[in-house]
């Protein structure tokens, strides 16, 4: 593979989490008898999750966060899965590249919590979440932090992801960009974004590592 690293978001684009995501927010905001409004809700994903509970509870979002967050732990495991394809498409991936990580806006207890509980912790080398930088997406840090971890220049990785700010975040931080169909945002969405890439499935993200140069 011409590249020698390939950083992935997490939520959208490795873990079906947006069932788990869906629920914990409709339980808070039914909690604080704020009206759901699915589209905006639901495109804060990808943001730190105080930022999205900020957003919408203002001045109490310290007690929605709370009220999130243990919601969230008592449905966690029966809610979070992998995308169909995903751990295939890992295992033949890794063999192929010098190292792997995951980068996302996730606290890290969930996010570790999220790849053991899923199996996927094992093809990963590094994991950087909300608490290892001090600007998360779509700034360029976590992106760059990542690759600090792993000693590697911005024209040696590609990062894959969902959303406007993973491929914003990539931009940003000199990688390619890899737009995955199978998550928040749509092909027109991410084509918008400015990512490199946009594929609709796991065997045509291969076919695109391939490409690369």
């Amino acid at each position: 593979m011409p590249r020698d690293y390939v950083l992935f978001d997490l939520d959208g684009t490795l873990l079906d989490s947006l069932p788990l995501i869906e629920n914990s927010f409709r339980h808070a905001f039914k909690q604080f008898g704020i009206p759901w409004q699915n589209g905006a809700v639901m495109k804060t994903v990808g943001l730190p999750l105080r930022e999205a509970c900020m957003q919408f509870a203002g001045e109490k979002w310290r007690d929605f966060f709370d009220c999130y967050i243990q919601y969230q732990l008592q449905i966690h495991d029966d809610f979070i899965s992998v995308f169909p394809d995903t751990i295939p498409a890992l295992a033949q991936i890794k063999p192929l590249v010098k190292g792997m990580g995951v980068v996302t806006s996730k606290r890290r207890i969930m996010a570790v919590r999220g790849t053991e509980v899923t199996g996927l912790d094992r093809y990963f080398d590094h994991l950087v979440s909300l608490e290892d930088v001090d600007k998360p997406k779509p700034d360029p840090q976590p992106v760059l932090r990542c690759l600090e971890y792993f000693g590697a220049s911005p024209r040696q990785a590609v990062f894959v992801g969902d959303s406007y700010f993973d491929i914003e975040s990539g931009h940003n931080a000199g990688v390619v960009t890899v737009g995955v169909t199978w998550g928040m945002a749509e092909r027109g969405e991410l084509e918008a974004a400015g990512s490199d890439f946009v594929v609709d499935s796991w065997s045509q993200l291969i076919s695109v590592f391939n490409e690369i140069k």
